[in-house]
Parts: C-alpha cells; structure tokens; sequence
C-alpha cells in the first residue's frame, strides 16, 4: 500500500511548552489514498499521550466524511492550551487533503 501524508499547521498561543520548541503546532495525516482512511497521525505535541491521543480520534476515520465529527470529539475531551490552535491544524492538514483529491483525477 503507498500512502500519502497531509499536514497542516497552525501558531500555538504563548505558555505552550510546544510554543518554545516548535512555534507551530503541527498535525499531519498519514492516508490511505484507496480508501481515503487515516493510517495513523502525528503531531508537535511536547508529550507522546497527546499525540496517540489525536491518533485515537483519528485512526481509521474515513476523511471523504469530513472531520467535524472529530473535531467535536476532541474539542469535548481535551482540555488544555492551544485548543483553537491545534483544531485549526488539523483543519489544515483535511485542506491538503481535499487539494490533493482534487488532483487525484487529472
């Protein structure tokens, strides 16, 4: 199987540990491009649980379905800095990927 990686990124608040060291938050989506489903995913964060975290929400979702029922899944369950921050990356990361499937047929 050949996947592809989408990522996007988005700047994190000041306070961040993550701020210090990256300045960014960064998500990306490792795809399957058959299926359109979410292979694993990987993200800036300082700490190893909170990316399997977002790799839990997001493993094995079907992204030709969109992300806000994800998106509503971790905005429920994480509470932290960089919120906003770390929703706009990963709404970044689904851009790429609507681009790329957009190209898909040419």
């Amino acid at each position: 199987m050949t996947t592809i990686i989408c990522t996007g990124y988005s700047r994190l608040p000041e306070g961040m540990a993550a701020k210090n060291l990256y300045g960014v938050m960064g998500v990306g989506f490792e795809i399957d491009p058959e299926t359109d489903k979410v292979i694993k995913t990987s993200s800036t964060f300082i700490t190893s649980m909170c990316s399997d975290f977002i790799d839990s929400i997001f493993k094995g979702h079907c992204l030709a379905q969109g992300i806000d029922n994800q998106i509503k899944i971790f905005e429920g369950r994480y509470f932290g800095l960089g919120k906003k921050a770390i929703v706009m990356a990963m709404r970044d990361a689904y851009n790429q990927y609507l681009i790329y499937n957009s190209m898909k047929g040419c």
